[in-house]
């Protein structure tokens, strides 16, 4: 379970207080992210209206960032987006602390993680980050990538003493080349990014996008490179190649939306890359050097090696 802090009821039950919600239904641990404490809560107010919520305690990462995260997914919900707004309690705040941790309660939208995204799902979720995409001109706050070039050098260096020399050469030879290339890409369209828009962090019902949630790594970056996370995940076969017709539905549905740039469009492949590249990092730093304390078994990194070497062979 993805518990790093115990709540009882009585606790939980308290904190819904300041929120109106006068009566706990149900709490209970979910087995979702690797990084924070979660908990599904189901609660009423005093009216009678019921309430399905999740309760995220950060336990780790920027905490000075979760007022971005705050406004930036009102501003979404706001836009049309179907992005989970976090309530806000009778004095309007949205942040709070739950035994000494910072804590947010958002709603705990209908639907279900798609297994296999079919090419509807994937046309539909390609559209969504576009208006996503496009929706950045309204948004006045900024945040920078914590997992962007500092982090890839700093990791790197941390992991090469104990890595394989195979793995070792991959790794610096790939980091080596995203750092050549940041001038080159420093100029392309760039604006709200979510980051980790995997196909386990957007909801269905049946064809209908209910949800997209897990903003944490949302920041202000590459476009063409939170469309490649995506399509890495979305559209790739269990030998990591693509599936044409899902890749398609993904570009096309996206496209309907906002065409990719004329300056974009040559840096796809290394897009692909470098997607491929930042997760199997971040996987290489969790199985290497654990949390403390840490109860949620770590993603494997060798499937994002794997999808990393599928897309230099192409």
């Amino acid at each position: 379970m993805a518990v790093y802090t115990p709540l009882s009821e009585p606790e939980v039950a308290q904190f819904l207080q300041g929120f109106g919600l006068v009566r706990l239904q149900r709490l209970k641990a979910t087995s979702s992210g690797i990084e924070n404490t979660n908990y599904f809560v189901d609660a009423e107010d005093g009216a009678g209206h019921a309430h399905a919520l999740v309760l995220t305690l950060f336990e780790r990462g920027d905490q000075q960032s979760l007022p971005y995260f705050v406004e930036l997914t009102t501003y979404l919900s706001r836009n049309g987006l179907p992005v989970p707004a976090p309530y806000r309690d009778l004095q309007q705040q949205a942040l709070h602390h739950l035994k000494g941790k910072a804590c947010l309660l958002v709603p705990r939208f209908a639907g279900q993680h798609p297994v296999r995204p079919n090419v509807i799902q994937c046309s539909v979720i390609g559209a969504a980050l576009a208006r996503m995409h496009l929706a950045s001109t309204g948004f006045s706050l900024r945040r920078e990538n914590d997992r962007g070039a500092r982090w890839r050098q700093q990791v790197t260096q941390k992991l090469l003493p104990v890595l394989p020399a195979d793995q070792r050469d991959l790794l610096q030879q790939q980091v080596n080349d995203w750092q050549q290339q940041l001038p080159l890409l420093a100029h392309l369209p760039s604006g709200i990014t979510h980051g980790d828009l995997f196909h386990d962090n957007a909801l269905f019902d049946g064809d209908r996008l209910t949800g997209i949630i897990d903003f944490y790594n949302a920041c202000h970056d590459l476009f063409i490179y939170d469309l490649a996370v995506l399509v890495n995940d979305w559209c790739s076969t269990a030998d990591f190649a693509f599936d044409p017709a899902r890749l398609l539905a993904v570009l096309h549905g996206y496209e309907s939306v906002r065409p990719l740039t004329l300056e974009e469009r040559p840096f796809w492949p290394a897009m692909l890359r470098f997607a491929a590249l930042r997760f199997w990092l971040s996987r290489l730093e969790n199985w290497y050097f654990p949390q403390p304390g840490v109860t949620v078994q770590q993603k494997d990194p060798e499937p994002m090696r794997r999808l990393l070497l599928r897309r230099i062979e192409s």
